[in-house]
């Protein structure tokens, strides 16, 4: 059966298809002899391979399940001889054995699962006493069995909470581990039922190893996404941010990396798209398009050195506390709100915790932080109503300061952060008009003022900077038709919107 290109191999397989339909195996169980039992289950395992499968393996599984799945049950041996075909290195020599174990396991789960759930208790509380090479395993074992036959690991998930608290690093990381991936399978339900368990795995986030916080704190969004209620992925969040200030900067990059990309899983929402082309035909592409993000009066930190270097720049100052009043006037927030768009509070002071890393001594941490944040400001751009983006632009107004007072910093946010403006290179012209209309229609009379007035400013700039460009390709010979090479200008700079600047001068 092994030789799928031997002459006899169909000979083989008719042979297995009639000890299948006579069920002569009952024969071999009968005679009370486990050692030929288990050698004929580790014979036809170790037969299957990636030739032979397609041809053999209906029948194959038809005789394990028969010689597994007896009324009397499997025994410890039966199992572990199953189970070694799951775990390395038979797994990766032999990956159709492995699928054809699975297969098994799914076939006799009704006869397995009492003994198999024991044998996994056993290998799991006393790997000594269980006598199994399996011990060394145990937790791959563990997740390829939650692959195969979930309901089997019903009573074992809970033993996991003793496993997070071994006094082994190794142990801890490795059932750690585990859980993650077992709590951030889709479409399981696992966070929602293993609560203590749920709260064994945040506390590692404490732990005293650095690959085990690091490793939580990479898998934070996954544990987000899958935490099925508001209040369990604020804890999550809430955890991480407390990584912020690891002493060590890989956990800290991770701990950035990791709030950012839930704050923009939590504050995206269907509602983006919509309030966007609502707010994109209050004013034509041409008038709000290539504007670069202004800098505004915008919610900064209440240290000293941002209120001097806000003073500097020429923008108002408000601490966080008292915030600014952008008077949201208008339905087209408030149905943005009520279409769906999600806009969760206590995200904004993990995102102020975030902020705070623009500070830190490592400047590895201090561009993550940068690229992050401004990621996030471009997911509320694109998802948020108005009046949410109002929220947030505090964000790219922190990036602007850190470019006055941050010199390390601040060739990297000029050439990678905000060379393509506030909302990013991938934006679409109707959407960044509808973004900026929207942040327009948040703000109060005087903020309104100061946007058109560094609009216009910014609108000139691009102008003069287009005529320069139409002039040189005029020079060099290479502009047949200047009106179809502005526009192919535009076209290609309308990262943020097209521009409201009249057509430019003439040499």
């Amino acid at each position: 059966v092994q030789e799928y290109q031997a002459p006899m191999f169909e000979l083989a397989v008719s042979v297995l298809q009639t000890i299948h339909q006579t069920k002569s195996y009952y024969l071999l169980l009968d005679m009370g002899r486990e050692d030929m039992v288990l050698e004929w289950v580790r014979t036809l395992l170790q037969c299957i391979n990636a030739g032979s499968q397609p041809h053999a393996g209906p029948q194959v599984l038809e005789v394990l399940n028969g010689l597994i799945g007896d009324e009397s049950g499997a025994t410890d041996s039966q199992l572990e001889v199953l189970l070694s075909h799951l775990v390395p290195p038979k797994s990766q020599e032999n990956p159709a054995a492995c699928q054809m174990a699975q297969a098994v396991l799914r076939s006799c789960e009704a006869s397995v699962k009492p003994q198999l759930q024991k044998f996994l208790t056993t290998l799991i509380l006393s790997p000594i006493s269980s006598n199994s090479d399996l011990h060394q395993h145990c937790y791959t074992l563990l997740y390829q069995l939650y692959q195969a036959v979930p309901q089997v690991l019903l009573p074992v998930i809970p033993h996991m909470t003793s496993e997070m608290l071994a006094e082994d690093a190794g142990k801890r990381a490795e059932a750690t581990q585990l859980v993650c991936q077992l709590f951030t399978v889709p479409g399981n339900r696992l966070v929602c039922e293993y609560v203590d368990v749920f709260d064994e795995l945040l506390h590692r986030f404490k732990d005293a190893e650095v690959g085990i916080r690091l490793h939580l704190v990479e898998f934070a969004p996954m544990l987000v996404a899958a935490a099925g209620s508001s209040e369990r992925q604020e804890k999550v969040v809430r955890e991480v941010a407390v990584r912020l200030q690891d002493y060590d900067d890989k956990v800290r990059i991770a701990a950035v990396k990791a709030v950012c990309q839930c704050a923009r899983q939590l504050l995206a929402g269907p509602a983006g798209a919509a309030s966007g082309g609502t707010a994109a035909t209050a004013c034509h592409p041409h008038q709000l398009g290539l504007l670069a993000p202004p800098v505004v009066a915008t919610l900064l930190d209440s240290q000293q050195e941002d209120e001097a270097a806000a003073a500097e720049l020429g923008v108002m100052y408000s601490p966080p506390e008292a915030g600014l009043d952008f008077g949201v006037v208008g339905a087209a927030a408030a149905a943005g709100v009520a279409a769906g768009t999600r806009d969760v509070a206590w995200l904004q002071d993990m995102l102020k915790a975030v902020c705070m890393r623009l500070r830190d001594t490592k400047l590895s941490v201090r561009k993550q932080t940068a690229d992050s944040l401004m990621a996030v400001f471009r997911t509320v751009a694109a998802a948020g109503t108005g009046e949410q983006l109002a929220k947030y632009c505090w964000l790219p107004a922190r990036m602007l300061l850190c470019c006055k007072t941050d010199v390390e910093l601040r060739a990297h946010l000029v050439e990678g952060v905000l060379k393509d403006g506030l909302l990013g290179p991938q934006v679409a012209p109707a959407q960044a008009a509808a973004a900026w209309v929207q942040l327009w229609l948040a703000a109060n009379p005087m903020d309104r003022e100061t946007l058109l007035m560094l609009l216009a400013m910014r609108a000139r700039l691009q102008g003069d900077a287009l005529a320069l460009a139409v002039l040189r390709r005029k020079l060099s010979g290479k502009a047949k038709d200047p009106e179809a090479a502005q526009w192919r200008m535009v076209q290609r700079t309308s990262s943020s919107g097209p521009p409201s600047a009249a057509r430019p001068r003439r040499a």
